[in-house]
């Protein structure tokens, strides 16, 4: 790779924003193409785990971008605490810089986070090198170059093609990248939709940096903080997600849909034993403004990421379920690994395609994994187990069992899925050093 191969990564998301990054770093000639006429601040909260963390350090963007109030407004997430629908204490985990991670775990506004990521973005790449309003609609792939052909995402009129070396595709769940190279193939729904919103709580949950879960297999919820400069002030910006079982609810265009807190209201109130800042599930719902039902769907995990010229990445490449925290995290180490073995195959002289392979090999197959793990709800499945266990037992005789078994549930179920989940490419053997900054 004498010159610089000219880099498309189609999809401005924390994914795309976040492979571009590395890829510059790693001497890319990058430019990202994104399909939304402007890049709003929508969204409600994501956690993103240390070792993601870190990875978007070392590519030279540092935590207090992202935490602080001026900023990102990220909380530096200390424990996640697990309960039961009654509000029986489970287990803790203790998580980040509090579990000994040389990076924190942030739970933050997925608006403002991906706002750091694009500002970097602009910055490293120049503002003409974020194209929006640009939906793909096809390639063509040549031996050398790809051909990519886009469309005003407004006015549907078809825009210049562009001639590339090297396409990443990071364009979502419904990725037209992804359709291009394996035909149309409809996702996988997982029988769950989970509804979300966001509210004001005037007392801080725990310690204000905590993370709370409570449910069983059929009905989980969880809450979280997502602002610093509210907690400073002792105050707690709500982030809560309700988990439910739910039937197919149609065509694409219902999978995203406005709901009402009637829609979870009884399923709400049998977990009012759980008060989290002083506040319950479903009070936490009823003093929301805007609640969201996203059906949830996955897809079953690909053989390889080499495309030839063409990969793909984050959920394009590997959607996953909303358990443990692991959507963006696995997107940002997608990107980092990325731009490992771009940086390696520019010394060793392998190419584009010697790139893609070396990535598909590093991250196809952990990947896969985390899919077929968040099937069987990830560390969220310490619920399922100890509903399982407990059924029949009185509210007391569950407490009893909660307190006994505890710390074997936190040690077999909760760490045995954090120790499963993807390593970063930086401890690798076959990636030694940074992505240079």
């Amino acid at each position: 790779m004498a010159t610089k191969p000219k880099t498309v990564v189609v999809g401005g998301g924390i994914g795309g924003c976040t492979a571009a990054i590395a890829l510059h770093h790693a001497g890319a000639d990058v430019t990202i193409y994104e399909s939304a006429p402007q890049l709003l601040e929508i969204g409600a909260g994501i956690n993103v785990q240390a070792v993601a963390i870190g990875a978007l350090v070392d590519l030279g963007i540092p935590v207090e971008k992202f935490a602080d109030p001026a900023q990102g407004d990220g909380i530096l997430t200390s424990q996640v605490e697990y309960y039961t629908n009654e509000g029986i204490f489970i287990a803790a985990e203790a998580v980040g810089l509090k579990a000994g991670a040389s990076h924190p775990q942030m739970s933050v506004h997925r608006a403002k986070f991906h706002s750091t990521l694009v500002n970097e973005c602009r910055r490293l790449l120049g503002e003409d090198r974020v194209i929006l309003n640009s939906t793909f609609v096809g390639l063509e792939q040549g031996q050398d170059e790809v051909t990519v052909n886009f469309e005003s995402s407004d006015t549907k009129a078809p825009l210049p093609p562009v001639t590339c070396n090297f396409l990443v595709g990071a364009d979502g769940l419904k990725s037209r990248v992804r359709s291009s190279l394996l035909g149309d193939q409809e996702p996988r729904y997982t029988g769950r939709t989970i509804y979300r919103g966001l509210c004001q709580v005037d007392k801080l949950n725990g310690d204000g940096n905590t993370v709370s879960l409570c449910g069983d297999e059929t009905g989980n919820f969880i809450c979280y903080p997502i602002s610093e400069g509210m907690r400073r002030e002792g105050k707690f910006h709500c982030n809560w997600g309700f988990n439910a079982t739910r039937p197919h609810p149609g065509g694409q265009e219902s999978w995203t849909a406005l709901a009402k807190v009637e829609d979870i209201r009884e399923e709400l109130e049998l977990m009012s034993g759980n008060t989290f800042g002083g506040v319950t599930p479903l009070q936490m719902a009823e003093r929301t403004e805007k609640i969201i039902g996203w059906a949830l769907f996955d897809r079953d995990p690909l053989d390889s990421f080499d495309f030839g010229l063409v990969t793909l990445l984050g959920d394009s490449a590997h959607p996953l379920l909303p358990f443990g925290s692991q959507g963006a995290t696995q997107a940002i180490m997608d990107a980092e690994a990325l731009g490992v073995c771009y940086q390696n195959s520019v010394a060793s002289g392998a190419g584009v395609r010697g790139c893609i392979k070396a990535y598909s090999d590093m991250r196809c197959e952990v990947t896969g994994k985390v899919v077929i793990a968040n099937r069987d709800m990830g560390s969220t499945a310490v619920l399922r187990v100890v509903n399982e266990k407990c059924k029949g037992l009185t509210t007391d005789e569950k407490r009893q069992w909660c307190e006994q078994n505890g710390k074997a549930l936190h040690d077999e179920v909760i760490q045995k899925y954090r120790a499963s989940m993807p390593k970063s490419v930086r401890a690798s053997p076959s990636a030694p050093g940074k992505v240079g900054s």
